[in-house]
């Protein structure tokens, strides 16, 4: 699994390479800014900012199950994974939302194609572990897991984080610092 999560990783890298790329050194083809002339990046203090608080929670709650799993709380697990499993689906809901009132688009342009595939393939990675999640819940109802017994809990724990660290930097990286490149770039014209 870390090695699983390790590959991942690597995606997200390239992503991340490919946005930094382009807004350290804005091209021509960018207007020499970034983001883009008429590109309106996204606010990042409104839902990108409740979208990682929601994550943030979900991080604890599923935290909150895997303690409980190990102090032999059945309830405590099943009721840890049911929230986390409700913030993941919520979080892709406000994603849903956010992508559906983007001022940009994926096509024609740098900065809506390194933005939709860094935050895209992040959300799929919430899809995925929103499921793995809830295999697990059904398993905890099962009672599959015992506090010695839960490497499949683990594992999709492990995976759980690794999708929120990401998500941290996609907005610190992308939501914050790309909208206040954006303020810095149009408010100097």
């Amino acid at each position: 699994m870390a090695l699983f999560i390790a590959s991942e990783l690597m995606f997200f890298v390239a992503f991340f390479w490919a946005y930094f790329n382009a807004s350290l050194m804005p091209q021509e083809a960018t207007g020499g800014v970034w983001p883009p002339k008429g590109i309106e990046a996204f606010d990042p203090w409104h839902l990108p900012l409740l979208n990682t608080l929601i994550l943030l929670t979900s991080g604890t709650t599923v935290t909150w199950a895997h303690h409980a799993l190990l102090e032999g709380d059945r309830q405590g697990l099943k009721q840890g994974l049911i929230i986390t499993v409700l913030l993941g689906a919520t979080f892709t809901c406000v994603q849903a939302f956010e992508y559906s009132h983007a001022a940009f688009s994926f096509a024609g342009n740098i900065y809506g194609s390194t933005f939709f595939m860094a935050t895209g393939f992040h959300g799929f990675h919430v899809l995925i572990g929103t499921i793995f999640l809830i295999v697990c819940l059904a398993r905890a109802y099962a009672g599959h897991f015992t506090p010695k017994q839960h490497l499949g809990f683990e594992f999709a724990a492990w995976y759980w984080h690794f999708v929120d660290v990401v998500w941290l930097f996609l907005f610190l990286a992308i939501y914050v610092w790309g909208h206040g490149a954006e303020t810095m770039a149009h408010g100097a014209h």
